[in-house]
This record gives C-alpha cells, structure tokens and sequence, in this order.
C-alpha cells in the first residue's frame, strides 16, 4: 500500500515553485516560472549527506536549478535538456567569466544597440506588425535593436557572447508585448498603446549587463563546471557513462499538457534555436509525451501497475475530453517516465537517491495520482521507495470539469509532491 506523507518536512515552504528566484544571483539572469527552487536540491543534498565532489544528476535541466546549486556547492554537476533555449539557459547560467571583461564587451553592445537593422524575424508569423492576426510580440524597434546586439556578438568569443547573448533575449522579453501566464502568452492590457521603445530596450539590457557583473564577482563557480548536455533525457540515460550519480534531483514536465517548447517559441526564434516551425515540431517530437500539441509516436507499453490500471479504465470510459487523445497521452507519459526510470536506475551507485518533482492532473473528473503510480512504477523497475512527501496542495484545474455535464462535475484536489527512491535498502 502506497501512503503519501501528508506531514513532509518540506511541505509548504515554496520548494516546489520559483517564487523568489528572480531575486538569486544567478538564477535571477532569466525568471521560468516553471522553476523549483533551489531550497529542495540544498535539502536533498543535506538529508542525504552528499560531499563536494559527488556527481548530481538532473534529466530535465530547464532553466538550470540544479545544475546551478550543484556548482556552487561544489558537486560535479551532469544535466541534460531537450529544449534548445532552455538548454542554452542552463550552460549560460553556470558560465565562468571575468566580471570586468563582460562589463567592457557589454559597453561595446551597448554602443552597436544604437545603430538598429533590420531583423529577420519582420514579418514572421506574429513576431512584427502587419499579420493577418492584428497582433504582434515585438514593436519593430525593439526587433532591430535586439538585431543590431546579435550582429554584434558575431566576433565576440565565448563565455561572453553567450552571457551577452542571454541579456539581449531578457531585455528582449522585457520590451515583449505580451507576457506569460499558465500555459501561453498573454497580451499585455492596452498593450498597443504602451509598447517599449529602443530606449527602453537599451536601458533594459544595461540593467540586465550590470545584474550579471555583479553575480560573476559575488557568486563565482570556482570548482568544477557543470556538464550540461542538449538532448532527449529518454535516450540520454541509456547511453553509457562513465561517471553514476550519487544524487538525482529533477522534476520532469508535469502531465498537464503543458507544451514548453510552444511558450518558449519567442525565444527560440530570437535566439536562432529554430528557423522555422518545421524545426519547432522537431523540438515538440523530442520530448517527453505530455501534451497533445504533437503527433508523437503511439505508446505501446500499458502495464505500470495498479493504480495506473483503474486511472487509465476510468479516463478511457470516462467523459468527454476536451481533446480525445488525452488517455493515450496519460498512457505515453508513463511509458516515457518508465523508460527515464530505468535509465536512471542503469547510472545510479549503490547509495544513490532520487528526488522526482512531480504533480498530479485530473481529466473529465478523473484523478490521475501521477506521484503515487511513479512510485510503484518505480519500485518495478529496481527502486527501493523512501517515501512520496507533499510539498503543496493545488486548486483544482479547470480541466476536469471542462466537457462534464453539471451535475457529474466534481472537485479533483492537486497535489505537488516529492518521490524519493533509493538504489538501496
């Protein structure tokens, strides 16, 4: 029987959210919402008495959190992202550099931001004005001053071009005319009669540049630099290492139906990650099948337990979805999870742990206990379970009750949990 520990340690503390973030050396160069904070990898490295040196482990990088507290203190930190953008986050963000060196290139930048050129993204798509949509990103201003930076980085060398390459997308963002909020952008309120100028974009960047010079002196990596490798999670732990993991701290994408390559998609484009929305479906295809919003390859597997059993009869006869694939996406999702598993448990020494961030959804009324049946999924595939702590309760998604007649609709309580496993008893 499978008990969550509804008096976790870390419960309500804010561990499982990147609230506070934006305000960490560091992790403040670029705010993803989708974050956890870095309070949990210092505690999971704590209760399990990990010493400088020992390899950290993170399949499912994002923005970099784990990567990033594993560097500062002092473990050999390994992660893997499939998203270019985020990949690109995660490298840049534990880059060493001179503090006065990327001040005097950023001046450089700063000078070239003064002669605006045309940018390629002009006409693209909702990128610029003029679609057939009525409704754009960017002002063109801020477009070909962002343009000028890039052309400028050509000739600068690494660590710096990145760094200075990460500043130009969030001074960017900032001048954006739309902003995040769930699972897409939003256009900002009276957005077309408040957008940025190219002033605003040159002093965002100048803010952005003096952050990052600060954090490079005041937060230094000084031991081993992260591995932070581009690539699919799935196939990257069933390749064979060199090194096992003494710890894994991760949080793979929820199975919400949340597709981070599409929210992203502005800064894929800006950055030159992908150049067309060809390339942006390569992206989708390569991740880990928890949205609709690609026609992945169809599952095979269907066997992870009990749980999943009586969760996956009741989503397949249950009510209307608002999307009919949504039971064979819950079905790929633990297929791919089951295959991270085993990977994981292929790389582990024999003290090993594994802290899996996750959360649970609901359908049409149905609970899918995603914490509880990768905690049996995981005992199936060589892992001995500690234990599955809450970290927070959710208010309920509005997704199960969409497509439910009224009197059938019913409050799915969510819950952000933490599965711990260990490679031994």
């Amino acid at each position: 029987m499978l008990n969550l520990n509804s008096d976790f340690e870390l419960r309500d503390l804010g561990v499982s959210n990147a609230l506070g973030l934006e305000l960490l050396p560091r992790h403040r160069w670029y705010f993803v919402k989708e974050g956890f904070s870095p309070v949990l990898v210092e505690q999971a490295m704590k209760i399990d008495c990990v010493k400088r040196g020992d390899v950290l482990l993170d399949p499912f990088s994002g923005s970099g959190t784990v990567p990033l507290t594993g560097a500062v203190a002092g473990l050999n930190a390994h992660a893997f992202e499939v998203n270019p953008f985020l990949h690109f986050l995660s490298a840049t963000k534990v880059r060493r550099a001179s503090p006065k060196t990327f001040e005097t290139i950023s001046h450089n930048i700063l000078r070239a931001l003064e002669r605006p050129v045309v940018s390629p993204l002009e006409g693209v798509s909702t990128f610029s004005e003029g679609n057939r949509w009525n409704r754009w990103l960017f002002p063109l201003s801020v477009l070909r001053t962002f343009e000028a930076g890039s052309r400028a980085l050509v000739t600068t060398a690494n660590p710096y071009r990145n760094l200075l390459k990460l500043t130009l997308l969030g001074a960017a963002m900032d001048c954006c005319n739309a902003e995040r909020d769930g699972k897409c952008l939003r256009y900002k309120p009276n957005w077309r009669a408040s957008e940025a100028t190219a002033c605003q974009f040159r002093r965002c960047f100048r803010l952005r540049a003096a952050m990052v010079v600060e954090d490079l002196s005041t937060t230094p990596i000084r031991e081993l630099r992260p591995h932070v490798i581009r690539g699919d999670a799935r196939r990257l732990l069933h390749k064979r290492a060199t090194e096992k993991f003494r710890l894994c701290v991760t949080s793979p994408p929820y199975l919400n139906s949340f597709d981070y390559s599409d929210v992203y998609r502005p800064e894929l484009f800006l950055g030159g990650f992908v150049a067309s929305n060809k390339e942006l479906m390569q992206v989708r295809l390569k991740t880990v099948r928890s949205h609709v919003q690609a026609s992945w390859k169809r599952p095979i597997s269907d066997e992870f337990g009990t749980l999943y059993a009586d969760c996956i009869s009741k989503l397949r006869c249950g009510g209307d979805h608002w999307d009919s694939r949504i039971p064979l996406m819950v079905q790929a999702y633990f297929e791919d999870m089951e295959t991270v598993l085993r990977g994981l448990r292929a790389r582990a020494e024999k003290n090993s742990s594994v802290w899996l961030v996750v959360s649970t959804s609901a359908y049409a009324g149905v609970e899918v206990p995603v914490d509880l049946i990768l905690a049996e999924l995981g005992q199936r595939n060589g892992w001995y379970l500690r234990e599955v702590g809450v970290l927070r309760y959710l208010r309920s998604s509005s997704q199960h009750v969409q497509h439910v007649a009224e009197m059938e609709r019913k409050s799915v309580p969510l819950r952000e949990s933490v599965v711990i496993f260990d490679a031994s008893r």
